[in-house]
């Protein structure tokens, strides 16, 4: 133990003189936020709090654990609408003027469109440019690369299927409602919202696990400590939402009878309801507990992924706190998920495909050679994605008002559009893209499993 916290002095003392160095180059926001966020973890309150980091004090600073903030930046601006508009889903917040342009600054814009544009989809194409471009991927996993492709049918077969049931049963004098038809869609929009958070979370365990390496974290109690930790504190919140009060108000929701009596006047909800807030607050409360006992028994504590945790849960827990945040919950839970995504897929890339020298890494190499050349291709793969000359082909083959689909499309993806209320033609459409969406979902469980793959633990250095 006395070699262990030796070792934490010395390295605290590199991190005072880091922080003197980041606090004398504040010369960005950037720089600014690693500052302040590098000064909370220089002094710890112990030299039994140790910060371990994946890839540097900064980065992880700035794009791992910091990256948490973007989703309370979404917050913030959310909850200001809350307080200032009459009806914040539709009313502006303020008007942009370019030109002879007006651009009302909706939650729409100023939340679903910079996060969907900006940064969600170029993370899609890291994940395609990490395994379409890397011929080890195709050796190891094209069968899998192969079967993602399906993923662009799911969402069109699920909201095709009950008209397809209703033009059979109509044969027989049995029409379907319109409010049936419309159940393949729904489910599906719902499914999918679902998958993106479980993906989010997934990722968050991913980081988790290896903070815990990092710090050469071994016991087995801590382990299952950290699991049920981890899960019920960022489940809850999904369980708390499903059975609370307000979930029947949150537009684009699919009704659950959560709060319909079934017994007595009793409803389920109300009797889930106080199950989960109990499950929340007792297993955050045991383990913060746990983590004094830990203190007080003389060991040295893993603050790089209490930080992780103390910045995530919170913002998990905010984001079904209100049935307007709710509605945003993607892009609130997502926007910090891309920017650790962009690092990590950077970062992976660099160690593996700039050594490379054959013929078969030239594409690959090309395409992360820098980060400028990393961040056009991802930006280009964007307009491709929401405009280019296949979306020219769509509004010629079509007839579709594709501007305005597109909207509707990233608006379902987000959850701020009830597909129950679009054209059967806007609710395939987005359901088609929303297969990027999930390709990339299925490809990536595949392609970060760290504690099986060498390649991966070779070039994240874990």
């Amino acid at each position: 133990m006395s070699k262990r916290v030796s070792r934490v002095q010395q390295e605290n003392v590199g991190h005072g003189e880091d922080t003197r160095a980041a606090q004398s180059a504040c010369n960005s926001p950037a720089d600014l936020l690693y500052s302040v966020m590098r000064s909370a973890v220089a002094r710890p309150l112990s030299e039994r709090v140790h910060f371990s980091w994946i890839l540097s004090a900064r980065k992880d600073l700035l794009f791992y654990i910091g990256s948490a903030l973007a989703g309370w930046l979404y917050v913030g601006i959310i909850y200001y609408a809350i307080r200032t508009l009459d009806d914040p889903l539709h009313q502006p917040l303020g008007m942009l003027k370019l030109g002879g342009i007006h651009v009302p600054l909706t939650l729409e814009v100023l939340v679903v469109l910079s996060w969907a544009l900006i940064l969600d989809a170029p993370h899609v194409w890291a994940t395609l440019g990490r395994t379409l471009f890397d011929p080890d991927e195709w050796r190891v996993r094209g069968r899998e690369i192969r079967f993602s492709f399906i993923w662009f049918l799911v969402g069109p077969a699920a909201i095709l299927l009950p008209y397809l049931v209703g033009d059979v049963t109509a044969r027989f004098g049995l029409p379907l409602p319109e409010a049936t038809l419309a159940l393949g869609g729904i489910f599906f929009f719902v499914f999918f919202r679902l998958w993106a958070y479980y993906h989010v979370v997934r990722q968050h365990w991913g980081f988790f696990t290896l903070y815990k390496r990092k710090a050469d974290e071994r016991g087995a109690l801590t382990y299952q400590v950290d699991r049920w930790f981890f899960n019920l504190s960022l489940y809850m919140p999904l369980v708390l939402f499903l059975t609370s009060t307000f979930y029947e108000e949150t537009p684009g929701f699919p009704p659950l009878g959560m709060r319909t009596p079934i017994v007595g006047g009793v409803s389920l909800g109300a009797v889930l309801h106080p199950l989960a807030w109990t499950a929340f607050l007792g297993v955050i409360l045991f383990y913060l507990g746990f983590q004094l006992k830990l203190w007080r028994d003389g060991q040295v504590l893993n603050g790089s992924k209490l930080l992780y945790m103390a910045l995530i849960v919170p913002l998990h827990f905010v984001a079904f706190s209100h049935p307007i945040l709710a509605v945003f919950v993607v892009p609130l839970v997502t926007v910090g998920h891309n920017i650790q995504y962009h690092c990590i897929v950077y970062s992976f890339a660099q160690n593996k495909y700039r050594p490379k020298t054959a013929a078969a890494y030239r594409w690959v190499k090309l395409l992360f050679k820098n980060f400028a050349v990393y961040a056009l291709v991802g930006l280009l793969f964007t307009f491709a994605f929401y405009r280019g000359p296949w979306i020219d082909w769509l509004k010629a083959a079509t007839g579709l008002k594709l501007d305005v689909v597109l909207l509707n499309s990233i608006g379902m993806m987000a959850g701020i559009r009830d597909p129950a209320k679009l054209a059967l033609g806007e609710r395939i459409f987005a359901a088609f893209l929303l297969g990027w969406a999930m390709q990339h979902y299925y490809l990536d469980s595949k392609i970060w499993r760290v504690s099986k793959d060498k390649d991966v633990q070779r070039n994240l250095n874990v």
